[in-house]
């Protein structure tokens, strides 16, 4: 069998050099700032940039503090703060300290959380779809991303539509990653000539934020916003994923979000919950349980079909999370379709299977009932996922059940 590299022993020791120097050069820092607050007499006082670190060295894929919802604005770098707008040590600290929660208010960049302190702290909490604060470079959690705005409407149109929920914030050192945010809901009433106009659709939730590299587990999935319709269609928003972390014990996989459920009362018309996130990965712990996949109902002549569940997390020699179950469907005189279930996470290293972990369980399918005869078709059962040479492989879910007139 071919040897295959492994990276994550090497990305521990390069974050450990990494945050070292961190904090040499915080020590440099603390002296600059003191003879900047205590300048000798006559001595002309120069404003300065005081910025909050975030090491991409951690977490490289999209690693940066300007992911707010999908339809929200684009941001600047939020951490430059001026020397007069966080103090040395305390809340909202640029060396120690954790981080401010957004304001509820808030638009733009002033929706992510700020970050916790150079040497650490937790990272404040998004808003209206902002971000999680990171947490600083030793410890400290992740920030809450922020919940969706749900959807408006004005004088029979929509002015905004939901918005996807914050990713939350990563932890560092150790500590634990922030959750997703919530998607936002869209309840739509209209009855508009332009067919279009009356669909629903909920906003997906966000994605879980990285544990911290020594210690922490991997933030949650945010879960997906609800969709309801009078006159149209109506989808759910897709869970958001769970974060995967990278040491060899001290924390689990995040679990994935739910998806949204969708309910809609449009003859002929859908309904569609959302799929679950995924689960996040553990190396050696127990990864993340994939999210289950959102509820649908429907009335009249319209269909409803049950979103899907998430595949679970994998691991090396670890427990593999469990798939998610797929969503209920339930339909007046449609036909009514439930989600399928999860398939298990596997355990394997890299590409090779694994000595001793064990595949998680497949999601169980959901269930289906309708008023219509012969209309309700049950979800089916994931599939177990596999384990390792001398583990185990996850059991097969369990189909939905079917319930219709014969």
């Amino acid at each position: 069998m071919s040897r295959h590299p492994r990276k994550t022993p090497q990305k521990r020791n390069v974050a450990t050099y990494l945050a070292a120097g961190i904090t040499g050069a915080a020590m440099a820092a603390v002296g600059m700032s003191t003879l900047l607050n205590n300048p000798a007499p006559g001595t002309p006082t120069l404003g300065i940039r005081l910025v909050s670190y975030q090491d991409c060295s951690y977490d490289p894929v999209g690693c940066d503090n300007t992911d707010l919802g999908s339809s929200a604005a684009a941001a600047t770098v939020y951490t430059a703060q001026t020397s007069t707008d966080r103090p040395v040590i305390g809340e909202g600290g640029w060396l120690i300290g954790d981080g401010r929660n957004a304001a509820a208010d808030c638009t733009g960049a002033a929706c992510n959380g700020e970050n916790g302190g150079l040497l650490g702290g937790s990272g404040g909490n998004g808003a209206n779809g902002g971000k999680g604060g990171d947490a600083g470079a030793w410890w400290g959690n992740g920030g809450k991303g922020g919940d969706g705005l749900d959807a408006v409407y004005v004088n029979g149109a929509q002015t905004q539509a939901a918005t996807a929920g914050g990713n939350g914030g990563h932890a560092s050192a150790s500590g634990n990653g922030g959750d997703g945010g919530k998607g936002g809901s869209d309840d739509n009433t209209l009855n508009s000539g332009t067919a279009s106009a009356n669909n629903a659709t909920g906003a997906a939730g966000g994605s879980g934020g990285a544990g911290g590299y020594l210690s922490g587990a991997g933030g949650n999935g945010g879960a997906g916003g609800a969709a309801s319709s009078l006159h149209g269609n109506a989808r759910g928003g897709a869970g958001g994923a769970a974060a995967a972390i990278t040491q060899a014990g001290g924390g689990n996989g995040g679990v994935g979000g739910d998806g949204g459920s969708a309910t809609t009362s449009g003859d002929g018309k859908s309904a569609v919950g959302g799929a679950g996130g995924a689960g996040g990965e553990d190396p050696f712990g127990t990864s993340g349980k994939g999210g289950d996949g959102g509820s649908a109902t429907a009335t009249g002549t319209a269909s409803a079909s049950g979103g899907s569940g998430a595949s679970g997390g994998d691991t090396n020699g670890g427990q593999a999370g469990a798939g998610g179950t797929g969503g209920k469907a339930t339909a007046e005189n449609g036909a009514a379709t439930g989600g399928s279930g999860g398939s298990g996470g596997d355990s394997h290293v890299s590409n090779s299977p694994s000595f001793f972990g064990r595949g998680g369980n497949g999601g169980n399918g959901g269930d289906a009932s309708s008023a219509a005869a012969g209309k309700a078709t049950g979800g089916s059962g994931g599939a177990g996922g596999t384990g390792g040479i001398l583990g185990r492989t996850g059991a097969t879910g369990k189909d939905g059940t079917a319930t219709a007139p014969k």
